[in-house]
């Protein structure tokens, strides 16, 4: 399988801006949402952020050991004061008795008046088993609804397209003799409850197809067209473009923003700017700089880089490495969510909040 390299995604004549040259956008607030020095369960990873009935919603998962060993469950907190102020944690799945079952991680989205994650059940580190449907009911109480899919991972929130359906990045860890790939999930209707169709970007026992070892997806939908970038760890990450809603897939283009070897997440602001999020490449798992490329309004080429956390943070007071971030707006701002790993591996929920009009 060919690889293309004439994806147009950065502006054309618009220099890549060095990392000395990037600056944080004007406004920008840096909050510790989660503090993980001072948690029972050691380990903490991949942040989901929404917003919903007024109020901030986060969810991270937590291990009782090292990554997804001993215990795995997913927990959050809600803030009614835009990020000042947070809840006291609550547990959406999982126990911190059980060694048999992990799950691993959230995602949440809002649909139809109520709030919904689906989360990935596994029974060891990337043995995947199932992945489930959870909605919120009243307080902080969290049901299972239904199996929307078989051993996907979604490390991002699925998006609406305008033919009324849903498609949720995925991707599935090597099994066997049959390696790791990208997909999709859609779903059938509006009833979000029955199973989702997995889609494959492309025959991952092809021995010509990308061989990819973590291939974490985001999409970005605009129209009919769907893009899919996909985190990849020795080279250029992989971005997929679809013309029919994610029913098929163009072969992989590289794309030339200078994106390390992390989760990436996508989205669009009110105002009709796209923004991709990324761990900016600093050498092999240098997770030290997150920063965030947008477009103008209502184009589909970034022309702009801003920094959301690097190095030790004045503010928080922390730092080291910033990574896997999730993204919602709300009331004229930007809440970028992310994993805050201190030298001492100390594990932390943070929040960069950033007025909308600065980006």
């Amino acid at each position: 399988m060919t690889q293309h390299t004439n994806l147009p995604l950065w502006r054309d004549g618009t220099p890549y801006p060095t990392q000395q040259d990037m600056r944080y956008p004007v406004g920008i607030k840096h909050i510790l949402a989660h503090d993980g020095r001072i948690d029972i369960l050691p380990f903490l990873h991949d942040v989901t952020i929404t917003t919903f009935d007024g109020k901030l919603y986060i969810a991270w998962y937590n291990s009782s050991d090292a990554e997804i060993c001993g215990s795995s469950l997913i927990r959050g907190r809600w803030s009614a004061d835009g990020g000042t102020s947070w809840s006291e944690p609550f547990t959406i799945v999982g126990r911190i008795d059980s060694s048999e079952e992990h799950y691993v991680p959230a995602n949440f989205f809002p649909h139809q008046g109520k709030l919904y994650a689906i989360i990935t059940e596994m029974t060891g580190k990337n043995m995947t088993y199932a992945l489930h449907l959870f909605e919120k009911g009243h307080g902080d109480s969290w049901s299972w609804l239904s199996r929307v899919g078989d051993g996907f991972i979604c490390n991002t929130a699925p998006v609406r397209m305008n033919n009324g359906r849903y498609i949720s990045p995925a991707w599935m860890p090597m099994k066997n003799s049959t390696p790791a790939f990208p997909a999709v999930l859609i779903s059938r209707s509006n009833n979000i409850t029955e199973p989702w169709d997995p889609v494959l970007l492309y025959d991952p026992l092809n021995p010509k197809s990308p061989r990819i070892r973590c291939p974490e997806t985001t999409v970005r939908v605009d129209g009919n067209e769907v893009l899919v970038f996909v985190r990849n760890d020795e080279g250029p990450s992989y971005v997929f473009q679809s013309n029919d809603y994610g029913q098929t897939w163009s072969k992989p283009f590289f794309y030339p923003m200078s994106v390390g070897n992390s989760k990436i997440f996508s989205g669009e602001l009110s105002n009709r700017r796209k923004y991709l999020i990324y761990t900016e490449d600093r050498g092999y798992f240098v997770r030290s700089l997150l920063v965030v490329a947008v477009t103008e309004p209502g184009e589909s080429q970034y022309s702009k880089v801003y920094k959301l956390f690097e190095d030790i943070n004045p503010t928080i007071g922390r730092g080291s490495k910033w990574f896997y971030p999730c993204a919602c707006e709300d009331k004229g701002f930007l809440y970028v969510a992310c994993t805050l790993q201190e030298p001492t591996d100390f594990r932390s929920a943070v929040i960069a909040k950033i007025p909308v009009g600065s980006l």
